[in-house]
Order: C-alpha cells, then structure tokens, then sequence
C-alpha cells in the first residue's frame, strides 16, 4: 500500500509505505512520530522483560587467593541450590494446578 503523506517537521510531501521507518525525502524526520515512539516503547518493554527474569550468579575469579575462591564456591553452592528448590516449587504448583 503505497501513498503520501505531509511531514509533521517540515510540512512536505514524501511517499510513505505505512513504515515506522519511512522518514522524510526531504529533512528526513519520521513520517510517523508516534508509531516509532510506540515501536521504541515494545522494545524497551520486552527488554525490560527479559532483564526481569535473569539470576546472576556469584562469578569465580581464578585470580582470587583461595580462601576468597572457597567462599565464592560455597556461596555458589547455596545459590544453585536455592535455585533449584524454587525451581522445583515453581514446577510442582504448575503441575498441581493442571
């Protein structure tokens, strides 16, 4: 679906094919403003969603003198175990709920 449509910025008319990335042949602002404002919006939701569900774990330095090596290792432990405890939990209920 080819057409026109006028510039907000500028007030020309440029061919636009309905695009979020159609910009302006002549100053080349966005033709629709809002629809990459709205674009820009999902994206930084669905990274925002992303980032929501991540676990970091206690990284291990080879550098680190052993006994700093030896808390990070129990520490580790206890993360991947706490983990996996609710890991499991969450998997029992879905289960249980069908």
């Amino acid at each position: 679906m080819n057409g026109t449509k006028k510039c907000p910025t500028c007030g020309q008319w440029s061919s636009w094919n309905q695009n979020p990335e159609d910009r302006c042949q002549h100053c080349q602002a966005p033709l629709d403003p809002a629809a990459v404002a709205r674009k820009q919006d999902r994206e930084d939701h669905a990274e925002q969603q992303k980032k929501q569900f991540t676990v970091d774990f206690i990284q291990l330095d080879p550098a680190d003198p052993w006994h700093k090596q030896l808390y990070k290792r129990i520490g580790l432990g206890f993360q991947v175990a706490f983990v996996g405890i609710v890991s499991f939990i969450l998997w029992l209920i879905a289960l249980l709920a069908g």
